[in-house]
């Protein structure tokens, strides 16, 4: 059998071609990007010296809440008389006291239920007056009260047959919040959280999907409750999330010494070299290490100083008769500086730290 040989010598003459390749594609880079992670401040901020936090569920019923005792199975209005406040309620707190991140410095939860109170008419939540505000944040030993204003889970079952049967659970839900803060008699947040969600179950057969698979209403009320409770702490606790930083590597070879640097969180360092860049009489140049040191100043945690440098920046830019299409890279760096600056700014009150001038 004949086979087509190459001789070893133009084997190496290619694979020395493609190295020259690799080699020239990789140093026509513009810019490099690294990963980080970096701490995002709660939605809603706490006073940094509350070590203790009261739940109450307030247990306010309305006659016009009737309609959850009732759901659907595709067209059948069934009846379920279970009552599941307490449940509820239970659930809701577990959530929320379970998942408050551990960069709260709280010492406990305590849990206070309201007696039963019935409302006719429009729902509506005013708010606990501030002597029994007091009264139980003094017998939880609580600086702060959380109250469950309103909670409300409705859902619907929907059972599609066929060779194969589906069955779909749609939840809808509702809560109402409220922080109190009796130590300045003011409300730290107030929201209502509108939410829907739905499980999706299948099987040959139908009679299955009833009467085993859809999801029972009393775990139901368990599984969502506890879910909303853990959403709520989500909004008080700080996260650390997932961010990206895209820089220049080209346009001076000391820009490779400072990316091996930046690589190693070596930022002392690399900002020495991009500081010698930055007096380079090509304004773009030193506009590409301008934007550089700002990214290094955030890695150090010095937004002033890297909102500096991102100003030289851009004012090297505008002094090309053109501003170039990377220029759209620093613009929105800055959208992402500004808020990461005005983030660090919550993180600072929220661990009680004195704000820098």
């Amino acid at each position: 059998m004949n086979k087509s040989c190459i001789p070893f010598g133009k084997i190496i003459q290619h694979v020395c071609y493609c190295v020259v390749i690799v080699i020239i594609l990789s140093s026509c880079k513009t810019t490099s990007s690294f990963n980080f992670q970096g701490l995002e401040a709660p939605s809603i901020l706490l006073p940094s010296d509350v070590k203790t936090i009261g739940f109450v569920d307030r247990n306010m019923n309305f006659n016009i809440d009737t309609i959850s005792g009732y759901y659907r199975l595709n067209d059948l209005v069934l009846r379920d008389t279970s009552d599941y406040d307490t449940i509820m309620a239970d659930n809701c707190y577990l959530g929320l006291e379970e998942n408050l991140s551990e960069l709260i410095a709280i010492d406990s939860v305590n849990k206070v239920r309201l007696p039963k109170r019935q409302f006719t008419g429009e729902r509506t939540y005013d708010p606990l007056k501030w002597e029994v505000v007091d009264s139980i944040c003094e017998k939880t030993g609580s600086d702060i009260l959380i109250s469950l204003e309103d909670l409300q889970i409705f859902n619907r079952y929907s059972v599609v047959s066929g060779e194969t049967s589906y069955g779909i659970t749609d939840i809808n839900y509702f809560a109402v919040w409220r922080i109190y803060d009796p130590l300045y008699e003011k409300y730290i947040d107030e929201r209502a959280i509108v939410d829907s969600l739905y499980t999706d179950v299948e099987s040959y057969s139908y009679r299955t999907i009833v009467e085993e698979l859809l999801p029972k209403r009393n775990d139901i009320m368990r599984d969502v409750s506890y879910d909303i409770g853990n959403n709520y702490a989500k909004l008080l606790s700080p996260e650390w999330i997932n961010m990206s930083r895209e820089y220049f590597v080209a346009g001076d070879k000391r820009f490779a010494v400072a990316e091996y640097y930046m690589e190693v969180g070596d930022w002392d360092k690399s900002i020495d070299v991009y500081k010698q860049v930055t007096n380079e009489s090509d304004p773009k140049i030193a506009a590409r290490a301008c934007y550089n040191l700002a990214i290094a100043y955030e890695q150090k945690d010095d937004y002033k100083v890297a909102e500096e440098w991102l100003a030289k920046s851009i004012s090297n830019y505008k002094k090309l008769s053109s501003l170039p299409g990377e220029f759209e890279l620093v613009k929105a760096y800055a959208i992402s500086l500004s808020k990461r600056t005005e983030n660090n700014e919550k993180l600072d009150l929220f661990f009680g730290k004195e704000q820098k001038n």
